[in-house]
């Protein structure tokens, strides 16, 4: 009686499940590829965003000491020179008080 059991999936079953599995294994392949791809391509963006983020740090950092440059108190006076500006006279400057209550 065990001797002539038939196996359940027959002989073309064993084929199938064959089949089967290399397509799910190959699926699995590319899946696998794809998602090291895309992982890849996100990482790359992340470098590339971290390097404009340091070269527009840097180029703040250049603005802000170019600012304090033409703010510093020798630059305004020869700029002032320049334009023909001078100090100015007792008497030249007038003073509001229009925030007194």
């Amino acid at each position: 009686m065990s001797a002539s059991r038939v196996s359940t999936l027959g002989s073309g079953g064993w084929f199938l499940l064959l089949i089967v599995s290399i397509l799910f294994s190959l699926t699995m392949a590319v899946y696998s590829t794809w998602i090291r791809f895309d992982t890849q391509d996100v990482a790359y963006s992340i470098y590339r965003m971290q390097q404009e983020a340091a070269a527009a740090k840097m180029h703040i950092s250049k603005l802000e000491i170019e600012r304090d440059s033409l703010l510093s108190p020798y630059m305004l006076g020869k700029t002032a020179e320049k334009l023909g500006m001078s100090m100015a006279d007792p008497g030249q400057i007038r003073r509001l008080d229009i925030y007194k209550k």
